[in-house]
């Protein structure tokens, strides 16, 4: 197992990735975070991973920075290790990944989606264990009254990333109601 600093502009993000079957697979991504902050956290998180950085292959780190400052990029899921996930996670994981760029949905309404309509907090929590943060696009789920709910790199890096893909936030830092998907 090995891991990877990209460097996005001041900040930095961390991977966590391994090969499986001869193919880079990612197990992990930090958010932004001093490079120190992030190796330590990766080391505690992650004992065995080998302690000298490796760069991904495959133009992956690229692909990601640009995710994080909001263009438009596909990853395949596949680069993904989703076997660690209930299966009720990697349901609510894969329907976040069908909102689009520029688009928000509610927390209640990713519930519906999935056929649990009551199931809006279990949502939330699957949110929150999000080990794939900017690939799979937990930021783009908010409460039912547009307010950010919460996000792991805090909601100040929520509403900027939903900026970066044209989400307008008003002067209460709520989602407008022409960026709910329909």
């Amino acid at each position: 197992m090995f891991y990877q600093i990209i460097k996005v502009k001041k900040e930095e993000i961390g991977l966590v990735w391994q090969f499986v079957h001869g193919k880079p697979q990612l197990e992990y991504i930090y958010l932004p975070n001093p490079k120190e902050k992030l190796k330590e956290r990766i080391i505690k998180d992650f004992p065995e991973i080998n302690k000298i950085p490796r760069k991904i292959s495959g133009g992956i780190d690229d692909r990601i920075a640009k995710l994080y400052f909001g263009k438009k990029e596909n990853i395949d899921l596949s680069l993904l290790n989703l076997s660690k996930l209930t299966d009720f996670s990697a349901k609510v994981l894969k329907q976040a990944c069908k909102i689009p760029r520029g688009k928000v949905v509610t927390y209640s309404g990713l519930a519906a989606k999935l056929g649990r309509p009551g199931a809006a907090r279990a949502v939330g929590t699957a949110l929150a264990n999000n080990p794939f943060p900017i690939i799979i696009p937990c930021h783009r789920v908010v409460r039912a009254d547009g307010s950010l709910g919460g996000f792991g790199g805090g909601l100040k890096m929520k509403g900027e990333l939903l900026d970066r893909e044209g989400v307008a936030l008003n002067d209460q830092d709520r989602v407008n109601a022409e960026s709910f998907r329909q």
